[in-house]
């Protein structure tokens, strides 16, 4: 009968599996030593210890808190708190802790955070919408490429755009204008 290799290496992976838990726990005699001495754990005088996670009861400022502070949440390492710090910088600041439920998480329940944050509007940074390029705004998340380009088409007609100008001459939907409004001039 022919044997393939990938079920010899099985027959050596189940042979090694039933001595280690059938045939070596009968050889070892509770007297002896054990197999493997681990020393007991110590942290290096080089090493700083972990930051310790914020109590539930205290409140993170969204548009002034750094990665290091969002770290320090369950939940919330490196990467998640990138992907907000850049949020916040695409944005302009948030108005709203409910804005963190824009991002897309995968392994985090930012409902159950959203408590633990706050956020100061005075710290958005606003933009000049007449001075700004087409490019530039088109960065911000809340605006479409069609949505600029009407921006752009009320600026050459009017001469002159801001937001003010763009609600009184209906250049965009008032839904699309409260979501800006907080960004721009």
């Amino acid at each position: 009968m022919y044997i393939r290799s990938s079920e010899k290496k099985g027959i050596v992976v189940l042979i090694c599996l039933i001595f280690i838990l059938f045939v070596l726990p009968k050889v070892m005699k509770s007297n002896e030593q054990p197999f493997f001495i681990l020393p007991k754990a110590e942290w290096p005088d080089t090493t700083i210890p972990p930051t310790p996670v914020l109590p539930q009861t205290s409140t993170i400022e969204l548009n002034t808190a750094d990665s290091v502070t969002l770290v320090r949440l369950k939940g919330i390492g490196p990467y998640y708190a990138q992907k907000i710090l850049r949020y916040r910088e695409q944005l302009g600041g948030f108005y709203s802790p409910k804005q963190l439920k824009e991002l897309s998480y995968k392994y985090l329940d930012i409902d159950s955070l959203l408590p633990l944050f706050t956020a100061d509007t005075r710290h958005i940074r606003k933009k000049e919408l007449d001075t700004m390029s087409f490019k530039s705004i088109l960065r911000h998340p809340y605006l479409e490429y069609e949505d600029v380009q009407l921006i752009f088409n009320a600026k050459r007609k009017l001469g002159y755009i801001s937001f003010d100008s763009l609600k009184t001459h209906g250049v965009l939907s008032p839904h699309k204008l409260k979501r800006i409004k907080p960004y721009f001039k």
